[in-house]
């Protein structure tokens, strides 16, 4: 090595102001928001940083970021004009980063929102991360809660009689910006805090719906020390993708001026209406990745390429796109199948090496939001999505071993184990479903209406279609009788 991180380069440090506070600082955001602000700067039509938040208590990047100084390589990987592309960059977006559970670094995150040169607020909490949770107004202390750090934070800013900021949250659900900020007055009504201050919120701060695109798989685990000697220096945070990106923000004019992401030809889309760009996405790249992946997981696969390139997951991949998703959205079906050929290209590519264990994080709020309203779609029209049924059975099969502790423990094929993190509440209640299962289908129909049927997990009693519960249940007791490879093999031969 040419030298032992990238903490000994400072040349490559910038010293650009803050401009944005970032809840988050994991693998996407890095791989995405940050290197595109990182693309702006070079232009100069950014010019600032984002001071990084550290969204809950576990966390375990910010260490890393302090120890490299904040820097870090991003590694892209794709098509481009019919070649096979690398692109190596050092991100210096980051400027600093905070623990909000420590008290002095919370006071500290106060204080910087109140800064002249603040003017934006990212974030990627994940699915799980915009929700509301009723908390105590205690302003000396942080929230757990992404949103309810953010009601006390604009309050701080009210308070200082600061401009309004503007709120972009890149978490993957439907209008994500509209329910934060839905999520903050709830909390300003809940503390009992001022009309004037939800007048602030409401009309003076601005809350951008999103939707973000861009695969993201993180450290190259096998490929690291290969990357290390091309690279000449050690980086613990080497944030592997793909070349593809895509941002729909829903605006106008002012939001093209506010974040000029298109003057440098970035992949972005600026519009009223991002409905069709979001379904499309959701349903397609995100609903196959939550759809397959947990069957993948259990069949002891470890990455989406490994998932795309084996005989029986491979297949059943595309089954599902074409035959099922497809099918059930709403949209154009040429545009949706064009996209989907995309996809599935992405996917196949092998540089990527997108780890399932990383997909399946917060895997609960993902299946509502990406698998299950396709399946609800599909039964509008009368159709018994078989091989989403099978989704959702392999989904439940994941915590067949889990005894409601986190992290999620998986026994999987071949001899393998693997672990993943949920949202508390989604492990205990299934975790409780599998103590009616005694390795008969009439108990797995148990399981499954004890799983289907929480309303607290999908917002609904999903148990009320019968056909779906039943054939969800049958499912699961043949992944667990035969395995989950004989149990797609037999269903992609029988439907």
């Amino acid at each position: 090595m040419s030298v032992l991180n990238l903490s000994v380069k400072p040349e490559l440090k910038s010293t650009l102001p803050i401009r944005a506070i970032q809840f988050g600082e994991g693998n996407f955001l890095r791989g995405f928001l940050d290197w595109m602000l990182f693309k702006l700067n070079a232009q100069g039509l950014f010019n600032g940083r984002v001071l990084a938040v550290q969204p809950t208590p576990r966390g375990r990047v910010m260490p890393k970021l302090i120890a490299q100084d904040f820097l870090y390589t991003t590694i892209l990987h794709g098509i481009a004009d019919g070649k096979e592309t690398e692109e190596c960059e050092v991100i210096n977006t980051i400027a600093a980063g905070v623990n909000p559970y420590e008290d002095a670094q919370w006071t500290m995150l106060k204080e910087y929102i109140c800064k002249d040169s603040v003017d934006f607020v990212f974030s990627n909490t994940t699915e799980a991360g915009i929700v509301y949770a009723q908390e105590d107004f205690i302003p000396a202390k942080a929230p757990l809660s992404f949103p309810g750090k953010l009601a006390i934070l604009l309050y701080e800013r009210f308070k200082k009689s600061k401009k309004g900021i503007c709120v972009m949250p890149c978490e993957l659900i439907e209008d994500n910006g509209t329910k934060l900020r839905e999520i903050v007055l709830k909390h300003a009504d809940d503390w009992n805090l001022e009309p004037e201050f939800k007048d602030y919120v409401q009309n003076e701060c601005k809350f951008l719906n999103t939707l973000v695109d861009r695969v993201v798989s993180g450290y190259p685990t096998a490929q690291a020390q290969a990357f290390e000697e091309k690279l000449g220096y050690e980086d613990a945070l080497m944030t592997c993708g793909e070349l593809f990106h895509f941002l729909a923000i829903e605006g106008g004019e002012d939001v093209k001026e506010l974040l000029p992401f298109q003057k440098i030809g970035l992949n972005v889309v600026i519009d009223k209406d991002i409905t069709p760009y979001r379904l499309r996405k959701v349903r397609i790249l995100n609903g196959t990745h939550t759809s397959n992946v947990p069957a993948a997981f259990l069949a002891g696969l470890d990455t989406v390429d490994q998932m795309m390139s084996d005989a029986v997951t491979g297949k059943f991949v595309r089954s599902v796109v074409y035959d099922e998703i497809i099918p059930a959205v709403n949209l154009d079906k040429n545009m949706l199948t064009e996209f989907a050929d995309a996809v599935m290209d992405r996917f196949s590519d092998p540089s990527m090496h997108h780890q399932l264990a990383s997909i399946l994080m917060n895997c609960t709020s993902k299946m509502n939001a990406r698998v299950i309203p396709s399946l609800l779609d599909a039964r509008a029209k009368g159709i018994l999505p078989k091989k989403l049924c099978f989704a959702v059975a392999a989904y439940i099969a994941l915590y067949r071993h889990a005894e409601g502790k986190l992290p999620v423990k998986v026994e999987r094929a071949g001899g393998k184990s693997g672990e993943f993190n949920d949202d508390a509440y989604a492990v205990q209640a299934l975790s409780k479903a599998w103590t009616f299962y005694q390795k008969t289908e009439a108990s797995a129909l148990l399981t499954v209406k004890s799983v289907l049927s929480d309303v607290k997990l999908w917002g609904r009693d999903l148990s009320s279609d019968v056909d779906v519960t039943v054939f969800t249940a049958k499912l699961l007791h043949a992944i667990i009788s035969d395995g989950v490879l004989a149990t797609m093999r037999d269903l992609m031969e029988n439907v």
